[in-house]
């Protein structure tokens, strides 16, 4: 899907019923499928897909994070984070990890629409994620306590089938998104799987 067709187009996804449960689990690891809903939530966390242009090509981004103590350390993923009890809504937990972790300015950011919420069961937390663009490519400004670099995209590479396969990881054959040698895996490949499929029904 080219630029403009993409700027054209997007204002629909808002309008487009979800694919859901039934996308994120084609790149769910092998048992996830009954976690949903016998696991006790506890914790509220939400991402942002952030889209944008580079060379009139349509682009999103994914943070490597900083190998720490966390259970999610050195892990591929969208920026995003706990909810904050200062946090409006969820969207506004996004706009505010996002700032904190890439350095993306809130009032720059143009909603686009809600994808499904999810379950981690490992750290018990609900995400909710959210895509949104901004008009250019931001000035990118990364927290290195949380952020070891950042990985941009293009949007075609997504749609593509080529970067969809399998991947031993944590002892198990796992699906993946393979964009350039990095793997992604686990929840962050969940929500990419229906930003995907949702996508592909602009088309």
């Amino acid at each position: 899907m080219e630029l403009k067709e993409f700027l054209n187009k997007s204002p629909k996804l808002n309008e487009i019923p979800k694919p859901g449960i039934k996308s994120q689990l084609k790149m769910a690891p092998m048992g996830r499928e009954g976690w949903y809903e016998k696991s006790k939530v506890l914790r509220f966390a939400a991402t942002v897909m952030l889209f944008y242009p580079i060379n009139k090509k349509m682009h999103f981004c994914l943070i490597r994070r900083t190998f720490n103590t966390n259970i999610h350390s050195n892990q591929v993923s969208f920026p995003g984070g706990e909810k904050d009890k200062s946090d409006k809504n969820y969207w506004n937990t996004g706009l505010r990890e996002m700032n904190e972790e890439i350095g993306v300015k809130q009032d720059q950011v143009i909603y686009i629409t809600e994808l499904s919420k999810l379950y981690i069961p490992v750290s018990n937390f609900i995400v909710f994620p959210y895509m949104a663009r901004i008009e250019k490519r931001p000035s990118f400004l990364l927290n290195d306590s949380e952020v070891e670099y950042l990985i941009e995209v293009k949007l075609s590479m997504l749609l593509s089938k080529n970067s969809i396969g399998k991947s031993n990881i944590l002892n198990r054959k796992v699906p993946i998104f393979n964009f350039k040698g990095e793997k992604v895996w686990g929840a962050t490949a969940m929500i990419l799987s229906e930003a995907r499929d949702l996508i592909l029904l602009l088309k």
